[in-house]
C-alpha cells in the first residue's frame, strides 16, 4: 500500500514538472517574439526620428526665409502698405503739378515752374520731395539697409539732383537751360515711379 502511494505520487510530480514547466521550444517563441517586438518598436521610433529631422528642418528654413523676406518689424509687408497709403498720393499730386510744366516750359514762360517749386502744399516740389523720399525708402526687405543703397532711392535723388540744376537754371532765367534739364529729369522720374510702383507721368496727366 505505501508503496502504491509512493509509487502514484512520483508519477504526479513527473507529468506535473513536465506539463508546467517551460519546453526549449515554448521558451524560444517567448524570447522570439520579444526580440521582435522591440526590433519593431525600434524600427518604429527610428522612422519617426527620422520624420521629424526633415519637417524641423523644414520648419527652420520656412521660419529664416519668411523673416529674411519681412526684413523685421520695420521693413516690408505691413510697412510698405501704410508708407504707400501714406505717400502715394501726394508722390502723384507733386508728379502730376510736375508734368502739366511742359507746355509751359516748352514756350519759354517760366512762371509755372518757379511757382511749382515755391509751393509748400501738396501738389508743390517741397511736398513732393519729402513724401517721394520716404515712400522710396519703404521699398526695402532689410532693417539695416542703408537707404542710400536701396534702388528706390538712387532713382529718386537721380531725379532730385536734376531738378536742383533746373531750379539754378531757373534762377538765372535761362529759358534753354530749364528745357534741358526739365527733359531730362522727365526721364528720370519715370524710373522712379516704376520702381515705386506708380503710373509714369504721362499716365498721369
Amino acid at each position: 500500500m505505501k508503496l502504491s502511494l509512493l509509487f502514484y505520487v512520483a508519477a504526479w510530480q513527473c507529468i506535473s514538472s513536465e506539463a508546467f514547466a517551460p519546453s526549449s521550444s515554448i521558451t524560444a517563441k517567448v524570447l522570439t517574439s520579444q526580440t521582435t517586438l522591440f526590433e519593431t518598436t525600434s524600427r518604429r521610433n527610428i522612422l519617426k526620428n527620422l520624420s521629424f529631422v526633415p519637417l524641423f528642418g523644414t520648419l527652420i528654413t520656412s521660419k529664416v526665409e519668411t523673416a529674411n523676406a519681412s526684413g523685421g518689424a520695420t521693413a516690408g509687408g505691413v510697412y510698405l502698405l501704410s508708407a504707400k497709403q501714406r505717400y502715394n498720393e501726394r508722390v502723384k499730386a507733386g508728379i502730376k503739378g510736375f508734368g502739366e510744366l511742359e507746355n509751359s516750359i516748352d514756350s519759354g514762360n517760366l512762371d509755372s515752374a518757379k511757382s511749382f517749386f515755391m509751393v509748400d502744399n501738396v501738389g508743390g516740389w517741397k511736398d513732393a520731395s519729402a513724401a517721394g523720399y520716404l515712400l522710396a525708402n519703404a521699398f526695402r526687405r532689410s532693417s539695416t539697409t542703408p537707404p542710400d543703397s536701396l534702388p528706390t532711392v538712387k532713382k529718386w535723388k537721380a531725379f532730385a539732383a536734376e531738378l536742383e540744376v533746373m531750379q539754378k537754371a531757373l534762377k538765372k532765367k535761362d529759358a534753354k537751360g530749364v528745357k534741358a534739364s526739365y527733359e531730362k529729369a522727365l526721364g528720370l522720374v519715370d524710373t522712379y515711379l516704376e520702381s515705386v510702383e506708380l503710373p509714369s507721368v504721362l499716365e498721369m496727366k
